[in-house]
C-alpha cells in the first residue's frame, strides 16, 4: 500500500484543480476570452522563470507564487479596465499578452545554462513531483472558488472575475504547467456543453476524471511526460464522448422519425 501514496498527492492536486477549472472555465467560455488562461499562465510562468534563474532553484513555492502575482494582477486590471470600457478585440489583445510574455520568457532562458530544462518543466507541469504543501495551496484556490460559486456567483461574472483568474492561476500553472492547465480549463467545459445545463459538472468532472486517469496511466505505461499525456488523453476521451452523442442523437431522431410513420 505503502508504494502507491506517492500517487496520492498528484492525485489530489489533480481533482482539486480540475474542480477549480471547470469553475473558471464556464465563465471563460460564456465571455469569449479563451487566451486568458494562456495569456495568465504564460505569465505566471515568466515570474516564476526569473525567481529560479536569479534567486536560485531552490526558491521557496511561496516566494514563486508571491512573484507571480506581482505580474498577473496587473495584468487583472489591465483587462477589468478593458472589459469596462468595452474596448474591442480584446480577445486579440489578450493573445498578444501571451506571446509578449513567452518572448520575454525565451529570451531571459536563452543566456541562461539550464534554461531550457526550466521552461520544459514549466510548459510540462511537475504533477509527479508535488509534496503536501502543493496540495494545500491548490485546496485554498479550489476551497475559495467553491466559496465564491456558492455565495458570490456576481463576482464570477462581473469584472472581479480577472481578479479571481490572476489568483486562481499561479498555484495551478506551477504544478500542472502551461500546457495541462489550459487544457484542464478549456476541455472539461467545452465537453460539457455538448448536454443540458443540469449536467454541467457531471459531464465536466467525467471527462476529467477519466481522460486525467488514461493520460496519467499512458505516461507512466510509455514513461512520457505526465501532462502532455494527460493533454492527449483527455482530448482523445472528449472526441469518442463527442461522437458517442451525436450517433445517440441520430439514432434516437431516425427512432423518433420511424415511430412517426
Amino acid at each position: 500500500m505503502s508504494t502507491h501514496m506517492w500517487l496520492m498527492t498528484p492525485a489530489a492536486i489533480g481533482l482539486l484543480a480540475l474542480v477549480s477549472n471547470i469553475i473558471l472555465g464556464r465563465q471563460v467560455l460564456r465571455r469569449g476570452v479563451v487566451f486568458i488562461d494562456l495569456a495568465m499562465a504564460q505569465i505566471s510562468a515568466l515570474a516564476m522563470i526569473i525567481v529560479e534563474l536569479y534567486a536560485g532553484f531552490d526558491a521557496s513555492l511561496l516566494s514563486k507564487v508571491l512573484a507571480s502575482y506581482l505580474l498577473t494582477l496587473p495584468v487583472a486590471g489591465l483587462l477589468s479596465y478593458l472589459e469596462y470600457r468595452a474596448t474591442p478585440h480584446l480577445e486579440a489583445m489578450i493573445g498578444l499578452l501571451y506571446v509578449i510574455a513567452a518572448c520575454v520568457s525565451i529570451n531571459v532562458v536563452s543566456v541562461q545554462a539550464h534554461g531550457k530544462e526550466l521552461i520544459d518543466s514549466l510548459l510540462g507541469g511537475r504533477l509527479l513531483w508535488t509534496d503536501i504543501t502543493d496540495v494545500g495551496l491548490v485546496f485554498m484556490v479550489t476551497l475559495s472558488l467553491l466559496w465564491v460559486q456558492w455565495q458570490r456567483r456576481h463576482w464570477l461574472e462581473g469584472a472581479k472575475f480577472y481578479l479571481l483568474f490572476a489568483l486562481a492561476v499561479p498555484p495551478l500553472v506551477i504544478n500542472l504547467g502551461v500546457y495541462l492547465e489550459f487544457a484542464a480549463l478549456i476541455l472539461p467545459a467545452l465537453f460539457a456543453l455538448l448536454f443540458r445545463s443540469s449536467l454541467y459538472w457531471w459531464a465536466a468532472i467525467s471527462l476529467g476524471i477519466v481522460g486525467g486517469s488514461a493520460g496519467f496511466l499512458m505516461s507512466l505505461w510509455g514513461d512520457y511526460p505526465v501532462g502532455p499525456s494527460i493533454v492527449l488523453a483527455m482530448a482523445a476521451v472528449g472526441a469518442v464522448g463527442v461522437i458517442v452523442k451525436r450517433a445517440s442523437l441520430h439514432f434516437q431522431r431516425a427512432e423518433s422519425r420511424s415511430l412517426m410513420s
